[in-house]
């Protein structure tokens, strides 16, 4: 049982999945231990000189990563596919603590923080590769927090040393770039910001997802900074996270109608994370002179979907054998489609509107009573277009 599981802890090495898997199927050890010293720290002692930062944190999808409930029911599925090695998968990024403690089970209050202070705050050094969490997380002094500023004052509540990882979109690529065993890119955020006018221009994954403002990183703090970053890590399901992300315009041309579709924010292609999880989806409604709806299409869906080793289409991301589809909306070039009028039609009207769970899957995790709140499609632009 999952409960049982506990693999034997690592040290100064970067997080290895074969590894673990292979140590899985050998000698296991008990379940967690005490808590010491020098145990990993919660994040509500964090907050007793970061509160702001914590309070920002505890409510963004880093401190929902693990007890997030459509996570949970993908890794439940993940798991029944195939087996124990996938959890060690999903749980290098979801509850990195638990797996660079081997511990399967996450039943430490600690690594049900998901990616929490601590961990964040004890990785030493980032591996921009396309290998599965490529950290390197450092347990031997979780009281050392590495962090951005080279004059950090945390006076006696811990020690700190600066690492200009942290002031990079690389030490996101751990998490946000990464193959499979057969090689499919199944993470592919961080190389399409690398690619972007975005990150030649200087602005890092931490621009837009942490944005930085004037203040203090603690309210003990003598140091007024001109840059605190924000830990409310900005997206799709924080409040305002797809304001103004891209743009939608129509016209008539050579008897078509010409959609144009424009991503004005993103440093990535959208939709970005979550591959064959989330779509965007272009859709017409073809409208009679007095408002009556003569039909409704969909255009196109941009997104990228896999396939498993039989051909079937779309599956999540632990089944991908192949890609299927990719068919991003770029960062810095706009997407055109040429729809054929509809007879008798007087005016067409355009949505595009964000998918945060595939319909596919929506329906199957609704059907099992999942929590999908704030899950709902979120319409990101519309337009209106009169017709000859």
């Amino acid at each position: 049982m999952i409960a049982a599981l506990r693999l034997a802890p690592r040290t100064r090495e970067p997080l290895a999945i074969a590894a673990a898997s292979v140590a899985l199927l050998g000698s296991l050890a008990g379940g967690p231990g005490t808590a010491t010293a020098a145990s990993p720290r919660p994040s509500k002692i964090c907050a007793a000189c970061h509160g702001p930062i914590q309070k920002a944190w505890s409510a963004s999808v880093k401190a929902k990563s693990w007890t997030n409930p459509v996570f949970q029911a993908f890794l439940a599925d993940a798991q029944a596919a195939r087996g124990d090695k996938i959890r060690m998968v999903c749980l290098s990024c979801h509850a990195p603590q638990a797996a660079v403690g081997g511990n399967l089970a996450v039943d430490d209050p600690v690594e049900q923080e998901g990616v929490t202070c601590n961990f964040c705050h004890n990785v030493s050094a980032v591996e921009v590769s396309d290998r599965p969490a490529s950290y390197t997380h450092d347990p031997s002094n979780p009281n050392l927090m590495r962090g951005p500023y080279k004059d950090s004052d945390p006076g006696s509540a811990h020690e700190f040393e600066f690492n200009e990882t942290f002031t990079k979109g690389d030490f996101c690529s751990a998490c946000h770039w990464a193959k499979n065993e057969k090689g499919v890119e199944i993470e592919g955020t961080y190389p399409l910001w690398k690619a972007s006018k975005a990150s030649a221009a200087g602005k890092q994954c931490q621009t837009c997802h942490m944005p930085p403002a004037p203040g203090k990183a603690s309210p003990l703090s003598k140091k007024q900074r001109d840059a605190v970053y924000a830990h409310s890590f900005l997206g799709p399901r924080v409040p305002g996270g797809l304001d103004s992300l891209v743009t939608l315009s129509g016209e008539v041309t050579s008897g078509k109608l010409k959609l144009t579709v424009l991503n004005t924010r993103a440093g990535h292609a959208l939709p970005g994370g979550g591959r064959s999880l989330r779509s965007i989806t272009l859709e017409v409604s073809w409208l009679d002179a007095a408002g009556k709806e003569l039909s409704r299409a969909t255009v196109d869906s941009y997104g990228t979907e896999f396939a498993d080793s039989t051909g079937k289409s779309p599956v999540p991301k632990w089944l991908a054998a192949s890609v299927k589809r990719a068919n991003e909306i770029p960062a810095d070039s706009p997407v055109v489609e040429l729809v054929d009028l509809v007879p008798g039609a007087k005016r067409a009207e355009a949505t595009l509107t964000y998918q945060p769970i595939l319909p596919a899957y929506r329906t199957a995790l609704a059907a099992r009573q999942v929590d999908l709140t704030g899950r709902d499609p979120v319409l990101l632009a519309k337009t209106s277009v009169t017709l000859p």
